[in-house]
């Protein structure tokens, strides 16, 4: 009786063992599909980015908006097989954030089409593109480090992405600041300028 229940015991504790190493196995490959899905859309967004640029050029060579309609930021969304039991609540909530966040910055650039200049729906689709990538490239490297799953390693063309969002974003950001002021200053002097227009006549 005794060695019967040593041997269960041992049993039991190697399919614990093993069960749990399948766990493990199974959240490191997950991870590792995730992170490589985002890794891709990072890589489309710069892509975007590029074709935004080249099509605000054509828009004013041609002086038409043909070459404008096909710019957009990227749609996402994750694989369909994705494992999602091998993660913890936390980390689904937000992996699963992110295609929502995506589809935001689409509708914003869409109702953007509707009203803005060509120039300017461009230069906002490069912006939008360069903060979905970043953000892409930070949650894939967080997802790959939290669940065991091997760093990523990019290669000679995307050696430096990281580092040219960061430095893209932080120029459009500064842009943004400056055309926000100018247009601040603009306003108090039209409205110094139509100051004396309002008085009374008899002042």
């Amino acid at each position: 009786m005794v060695s019967s229940a040593i041997g269960s015991a041992i049993s039991l504790s190697w399919i614990s063992v093993k069960d749990a190493s399948d766990r493990r196995r199974q959240r490191r490959n997950t991870a590792l599909e995730l992170a490589l899905s985002l890794e891709s859309y990072a890589r489309s967004c710069r892509t975007m980015m590029h074709k935004a640029a080249w099509a605000e050029a054509e828009s004013v060579r041609s002086i038409n908006g043909e070459a404008v309609k096909t710019v957009s930021i990227p749609g996402f969304s994750f694989p369909e097989k994705i494992q999602w039991r091998a993660f913890n609540r936390k980390a689904i909530s937000e992996l699963r954030e992110y295609p929502a966040t995506v589809h935001s910055a689409r509708e914003y650039v869409e109702a953007f089409r509707e009203f803005g200049d060509p120039g300017d729906l461009c230069r906002q689709v490069e912006y939008e593109c360069a903060k979905a990538a970043k953000a892409a490239l930070l949650l894939a490297r967080a997802t790959r480090r939290r669940h065991g799953a091997a760093a990523w390693k990019p290669g000679a063309k995307d050696s430096a992405l990281e580092r040219e969002l960061a430095d893209f974003i932080a120029n459009g950001e500064e842009k943004r600041k400056a055309s926000l002021e100018r247009r601040c200053q603009l306003s108090v002097i039209r409205q110094s300028d139509a100051q004396p227009l309002n008085q009374p006549l008899g002042a």
